[in-house]
């Protein structure tokens, strides 16, 4: 009826039926076995525990992604962002494209050359970053690379929120200066670098640098920095001092924001770790034009658990439970249990017919003992009715009949020598006896006997049987006596 729902089901049904343990056997089917699960989106969304990634000094992960806008003067419409992930230090860089090039030109022309080579890239499965240059360059570097799950932004949050930051002061921008945010990007950036991060407790310029940035402002009002060093060498001790002391307070500040973050994220954890061997269904999240309202909330296919990627890490490995499709790596986000759904039954394969060629022998048909079998001699063409003499002899009275057989050269046949009486002796060559069918009638009860005295010449008939060794035994036409 429509599947509504435990709550109507159940009402539909306690008004015309009932048995016992009745309102627990509907929520049981309608949750869990019935197939329209599979179309429904659930009440509640998975959410598997938060994992927080941990860094201690700069550049050992840098988190990268595009970020699309509209096009401003110049054709410029993707800004490559780059986020350091300790020091929480952001570059942006306009470009025209988002190809594999371009990301690689400017990652490893600029700003490579001028913070230096990080020692882990994080990115998604873009087709930018996921190609052959860029791994190349990535190996020639000596830089490992990891990337996000399948539709699992999360997995790199700290260039998505940089992303949300950027666009929310672009919008303050007014009218005119929209039309080309390019000239206003490096502006910008450097604001949000010069001020102090809450996570860290320090701006991503101080942990970076080590030192405070000049501004306009204090130029403008002469505020100058009152320490001074006496050389170099007293320059780098309080510098390596006060860095040290930095990381260490920034260090304590991220791990006590990722255990509030993480404390808040998992209140709301609605799901539980998955065993191998274990079913369960994959978020339908492929575009395939339209709206996509329609569209069925889980795939059709269900999977089974092959293994889980790490002890506390919610991704694991799935594979087709019935097809030979490929295995998939996969969040947990993203997959929800099916233990009740029924088996879907194993889809035959098609049967393959293969044409016959011209070098393939043709079949050969053996004769069948059973006479009811249907078999019989294959004639490779058809024969055409020739007339045949029939002789009379005591194997007539059975029923039986004789078929003349002649080689295919025939020679004039020799007068059969006469008998007194007028009676005369028929010769016949090699007559084989074949056993015929029942709803097979024989040629002498279907033609006239012949009376005349004058012998005509047998007829030849070709039929494919075995040999049979018999031997030329005349017959002898019996007629009333003369008076």
């Amino acid at each position: 009826m429509g599947h509504q729902g435990v709550d109507r089901t159940v009402s539909l049904v306690r008004d015309r039926f009932f048995w016992p343990y009745m309102q627990s056997d509907i929520e049981h089917y309608v949750t869990k076995v019935c197939s329209c699960i599979k179309q429904k989106k659930p009440c509640r969304d998975t959410r598997a525990p938060l994992t927080n990634i941990v860094t201690t000094q700069p550049f050992e992960l840098v988190c990268i992604d595009f970020l699309h806008l509209d096009k401003c003067k110049g054709g410029y419409e993707y800004i490559l962002v780059i986020v350091d992930h300790f020091t929480r230090f952001a570059q942006a860089y306009a470009t025209t494209s988002k190809s594999g090039k371009t990301a690689a030109n400017i990652i490893f022309n600029d700003y490579a050359l001028k913070f230096g080579f990080p020692c882990r890239i994080h990115h998604d499965q873009g087709g930018e970053f996921e190609n052959q240059l860029f791994r190349q360059l990535t190996k020639l570097s000596g830089i490992t690379g990891s990337r996000t799950k399948p539709y699992h932004p999360m997995g790199n949050g700290q260039v998505e929120r940089m992303n949300r930051t950027l666009l929310q002061m672009l919008k303050t921008l007014t009218e005119k200066q929209k039309t080309s945010w390019k000239e206003s990007i490096n502006k910008l950036m450097y604001a949000y670098n010069c001020t102090r991060c809450e996570v860290t407790g320090y701006s991503p310029f101080y942990l970076l640098f080590g030192r405070t940035p000049r501004l306009p402002v204090d130029m403008l009002f002469g505020l100058y920095s009152d320490s001074c060093f006496s050389d170099h060498r007293d320059y780098a001790d309080k510098w390596k001092k006060g860095m040290d002391e930095a990381y260490v307070i920034a260090n304590e500040h991220a791990r006590k924001s990722a255990e509030k973050s993480k404390k808040y994220y998992d209140t709301k954890v609605t799901s539980s770790a998955l065993q191998p061997g274990e079913r369960v269904l994959i978020k339908n999240l492929t575009p395939r034009g339209g709206s996509g309202k329609l569209r069925d909330y889980w795939e059709d296919a269900i999977h089974t658990v092959v293994r889980q990627m790490g002890p506390d890490l919610p991704i694991y490995e799935v594979k087709p439970e019935r097809s030979k499709g490929r295995s998939r790596v996969l969040h947990r986000n993203l997959l929800m249990s099916c233990d009740h759904l029924p088996f879907e039954p194993e889809k035959d394969s098609p049967t393959v017919h293969k044409k016959q060629t011209k070098d393939q022998p043709v079949q050969e048909f053996q004769e069948s003992d059973d006479e009811d079998s249907g078999d019989g001699y294959c004639l490779h063409k058809a024969l055409p009715q020739l007339p045949v003499t029939q002789s009379l002899d005591p194997t007539a009275e059975t029923g039986s009949p004789v078929v003349e057989h002649q080689p295919s050269a025939p020679e004039p046949a020799a007068p059969s020598p006469e008998l007194p009486g007028g009676d005369h002796l028929d010769v016949i060559d090699s007559p084989p006896q074949i056993e015929t069918r029942e709803a097979t009638t024989s040629v002498a009860d279907s033609q006239p006997l012949s009376s005349t005295s004058s012998p005509s010449p047998p007829s030849t008939v070709l039929v494919e049987t075995p040999a049979v060794d018999t031997t030329s035994r005349p017959h002898r036409e019996r007629h009333p006596p003369r008076r």
